[in-house]
């Protein structure tokens, strides 16, 4: 799927929230940004973590707890840069969370590059399909 202005208006929110986390000066922190709009047209952002004792986390993970922590589940579209401006594809420990946090995000617009985005199911096609939601 190509890229629409909505799409490049998210990668332009993962580049501020990069921007946003720099003054904090922590290492290892603030290399990569994530935003994400929700199937309600809401969007979080959130910077990726690194601490010595390895409980560090990526930028997907911080954007999707945000959304959490508002209430909502479903994604609608997503997104990760690094701090040089390469869009990243979400790494596997990301693409599980995102499937197992709504069985909706199956659907969910990766974005992976700078001109192309895929459904979530086509980047885990043999996905176990487990969630998390209560029933």
């Amino acid at each position: 799927m190509n890229l629409t202005k909505e799409d490049k208006e998210l990668i332009q929110r993962a580049k501020d929230i990069i921007k946003k986390s720099k003054p904090a000066k922590l290492i290892d922190t603030s290399e990569v940004g994530s935003s994400l709009i929700t199937l309600n047209g809401n969007i979080y952002s959130g910077v990726n973590l690194g601490f010595y004792c390895g409980i560090g986390s990526c930028a997907e993970y911080q954007a999707i707890g945000a959304m959490i922590s508002n209430g909502e589940k479903d994604i609608k579209i997503i997104v990760a840069i690094n701090d040089e401006g390469e869009v990243m594809p979400p790494c596997g420990k990301c693409r599980e969370m995102m499937l197992q946090t709504s069985k909706n995000n199956k659907n969910t617009e990766v974005i992976v590059s700078k001109s192309q985005k895929v459904r979530l199911k086509d980047l885990m096609p043999f996905a176990w399909g487990g969630t998390i939601e209560k029933k």
